[in-house]
């Protein structure tokens, strides 16, 4: 008892380096110190994508990304075990905050009669010299799936294996979970840097599970202008917004290399870019940014830009900052550099006495 108590705080220790330091949570690094804490040697990590296509597989061997000749490209349609996961975490919108257990045992779900004859257990045979199985579920749609293996000689999982393995979920699903906030918040800084640099007014910042991670003030008042007040009240963290759908769905490819799309509602243009955090096991968490600017051709008069003490260069990259553009949009459209763009930015606020893109906005009576 004590061996197993001391394997569970080495274990939990381990794991609480890893969500601070650790570039990906579900590696050979997890399957070791799940042989070293828990002697649990014949282990491996399944991962899907959020439609539950198979994307890898990592054993102690290393990680084998699917293929043509991938063992489990054929198998797949009769993965009961694997599907049976996927379709339950649909069904019950997991995400990485779940912890609690979600574990598939082969003999409760495969009959008894036709159990030994099965095309999972002769797979199982195949790949693994194994003939029982519990299986745990993480992750958006199950996309992460730890498999325990035992042969037929040391028999089916014991009662008392089946509670070490729901402890080892709640112990695995939190440090997943505080793994995922800390990276999500590192994500979050970077892009919300990217936005402030490019001098955009009126922001938000979505995760792959729909929901707002990160809303400012100006776009609260364009989305109500646009959705009404209650759609501001779906602005959440921690759960799915009803209505990011529909805005994500972008209905102009600008500029293919930047991924960025378009969406025009009502008279207020809609930005999108994508930002994905890739891993090598094939995994892709999509992030967006949408930046909101009115639509110039539904603008009120605006006063003259040739009014202000700036140059003829100057005067065209303020008009273009008062539509909206980012910064490396009017370098592109101007065919200057991002550089220049930024000198000529910082004479525009030094001359019309601003400091920010906001404060511009108010001087032209935006």
């Amino acid at each position: 008892m004590e061996q197993r108590e001391a394997g569970q705080v080495e274990f939990l220790i381990e794991m609480s380096d890893r969500q601070i330091s650790a570039r990906e949570f579900f590696s050979n690094v997890l399957l070791n110190s799940l042989s070293k804490n828990f002697h649990l040697d014949h282990v491996l990590i399944s991962c899907f994508d959020i439609n539950n296509n198979f994307l890898s597989w990592t054993a102690h061997n290393g990680i084998r990304i699917n293929s043509q000749t991938h063992p489990y490209r054929k198998f797949a349609p009769n993965d009961v075990i694997g599907h049976k996961a996927y379709e339950d975490a649909v069904r019950d919108r997991l995400t990485y905050f779940n912890v609690e257990p979600r574990l598939y045992k082969s003999t409760d779900i495969i009959d008894s009669i036709d159990y030994d004859s099965s095309a999972y257990v002769r797979f199982m045979e195949e790949n693994f010299n194994a003939h029982y199985s519990v299986t745990m579920a993480l992750g958006m749609n199950a996309y992460i799936q730890i498999t325990f293996f035992k042969s037929l000689r040391q028999g089916d999982f014991t009662p008392e294996e089946m509670e070490q393995l729901k402890q080892i979920y709640v112990y695995v699903a939190n440090s997943y979970k505080n793994f995922k906030k800390h990276e999500q918040a590192k994500i979050i800084s970077n892009i919300q840097d990217e936005i402030i640099t490019s001098g955009e007014r009126a922001y938000l910042i979505t995760d792959s599970f729909m929901r707002i991670m990160l809303c400012n003030r100006a776009a609260r008042e364009y989305l109500a202008d646009i959705f009404g007040a209650r759609a501001i009240e779906e602005i959440s963290a921690a759960q799915p917004c009803a209505w990011l759908p529909f805005l994500l769905e972008g209905r102009e490819e600008l500029n293919a290399a930047d991924r960025v799309r378009t969406n025009i509602i009502k008279d207020y243009i809609f930005k999108i870019y994508t930002y994905d955090q890739s891993y090598s096991h094939g995994i892709i968490d999509r992030y967006h940014w949408i930046t909101i600017s009115k639509d110039k051709a539904e603008r009120p008069c605006q006063p003259a830009v040739a009014g202000l003490p700036l140059t003829q260069a100057e005067r065209r990259v303020a008009e273009l900052l008062r539509d909206g553009l980012t910064y490396r949009a009017i370098a592109e459209q101007l065919i200057i550099s991002y550089h220049t763009v930024k000198n000529h930015v910082q004479n525009i606020y030094a001359k019309c006495g601003v400091k920010s893109r906001f404060e511009l906005f108010k001087l032209l009576d935006y």
